[in-house]
């Protein structure tokens, strides 16, 4: 068993032939790059690939995006967030970023386009209303599957490994993950995320931009470090909202299946199809 997770881990590089894990090698954020556009049925973009809603899935006319439902009810992840600031996390914001890019593309040729390919086109265009709330709509959709009510639950044993090997253990990965979201200024979003090559890495990005966008990394965990999602039970104690969020929240079923969608080389979690 124990070399079957040793196969498993040196595909994920972790640790590297260096002796170096890939925690160390990726310790910075990588700057955003700009995705090429994907071809649109319309023909008004460059062809960079081709890209085809799945069968059965169809857009709308007046709403081509689809509101992702949430998982849970509003209070099932009380004290950690309450009824009232799920409430306006979700029928709010979520819903008002949802509304606001239907709005953006409706009866435009991005309406034919899965949303993670809305996102690459909007980076790709420099779109920034389109990007934001694009990115902001498959940010939180994901967040939702990373919130898992009723109890602590543990990695399972792969990733426990890849964590253990990458941060030292589990108690050092919580504390940089904590640390790295208490130093991120301003808005953001705060990840656990996996480079097929490299391995995992605790990374924080910019206000709405995706950490997959052009980075060929692929989510395992996220916290919303926007204050909108926090303030009303956390105030100014973000360190305390994320740690509450680990200890209380984190699905962690949902992020081994998201690392075994690398290790199998499949298609991770995509936005309401």
């Amino acid at each position: 068993m124990l070399a079957t997770y040793e196969c498993v881990l040196a595909r994920l590089g972790i640790p590297t032939a260096k002796g170096k894990t890939s925690g160390e090698i990726m310790n910075q954020d990588a700057p955003l790059l700009q995705e090429k556009p994907t071809k649109l049925k319309s023909g008004r973009s460059d062809i960079s690939r081709t890209v085809r809603r799945p069968a059965g899935v169809e857009a709308c006319e007046t709403e081509p995006v689809k509101v992702a439902e949430l998982p849970f009810a509003l209070d099932a992840l009380e004290p950690l967030i309450s009824r009232e600031a799920m409430h306006f996390h979700y029928d709010k914001h979520f819903k008002g970023y949802v509304n606001k890019l239907n709005a953006l593309v409706v009866g435009s040729a991005y309406a034919e386009l899965p949303l993670e390919d809305i996102v690459r086109q909007a980076a790709w265009k420099r779109k920034r209303p389109m990007l934001v709330n694009a990115s902001q709509t498959w940010n939180h959709a994901f967040f939702w599957q990373c919130l898992q009510p009723g109890g602590v639950m543990e990695p399972d044993v792969i990733l426990s490994e890849a964590i253990r090997r990458t941060f030292g253990s589990y108690a050092d990965f919580e504390a940089k993950f904590v640390e790295k979201g208490v130093a991120h200024v301003g808005s953001g979003w705060l990840w656990l995320a996996c480079h097929p090559e490299r391995g995992l890495i605790i990374t924080a990005t910019e206000d709405a931009i995706p950490v997959w966008l052009a980075s060929g990394r692929v989510p395992l965990l996220v916290c919303d470090l926007w204050e909108h999602a926090y303030y009303l039970d956390w105030r100014h104690d973000r360190a305390g909202w994320l740690k509450g969020f680990l200890a209380q929240a984190a699905n962690w079923n949902f992020a081994g299946e998201q690392l075994a969608s690398v290790l199998d080389r499949r298609e991770p979690w995509t936005y309401c199809r």
